[in-house]
């Protein structure tokens, strides 16, 4: 046998191509395996957050009767603008999906902070813009929420 290209004195033939790409498809294997799955949600032991998992959940399939369910009929969205009232919210979301047909989201971490649920979330449309929504709750329902970049 004689030496391989590289020369350490190890034939470099079909075995040793195979071992490459076995290695090669562990490593991509691993790593895949690191990855959370986009459809995946945070599991929770507070029902509060619970309520704003299943509100982003919602949002991400598109499902606006589904959101409004979660709010208050109080609830106040405070952003850059005016605060907006449930009917606000259900007007801003509805033209955001009619704006946007293929609107993903992603929820990242989700926990309580001094009272308040905070959540990571990831919204792409025609852009990919990531903020933490600042949450309160009353009796398990959303009485107001804002980001944490003041931005809408």
């Amino acid at each position: 046998m004689g030496r391989s290209a590289h020369g350490s004195g190890f034939p470099m033939g079909r075995p040793g191509k195979l071992a490459a790409r076995f290695v090669a498809l562990l490593v991509i294997a691993m790593l895949a395996a690191c990855q959370r799955p986009s459809a995946s949600l945070p599991a929770l032991a507070d029902p509060n957050a619970r309520v704003i998992v299943a509100f982003l959940a919602d949002y991400g399939r598109r499902d606006l009767d589904g959101m409004m369910r979660h709010l208050d009929e109080e609830a106040v969205f405070h952003g850059s603008g005016p605060p907006l009232t449930k009917p606000k919210i259900r007007d801003f979301f509805e033209t955001t999906f009619r704006n946007h047909p293929n609107l993903r989201v992603e929820i990242g971490s989700v926990k309580v902070v001094q009272g308040a649920i905070h959540a990571e979330v990831k919204v792409e449309t025609n852009v990919i813009w990531a903020d933490t929504w600042i949450f309160e709750l009353r009796n398990h329902k959303i009485l107001s929420y804002s980001l944490a970049s003041g931005r809408r």
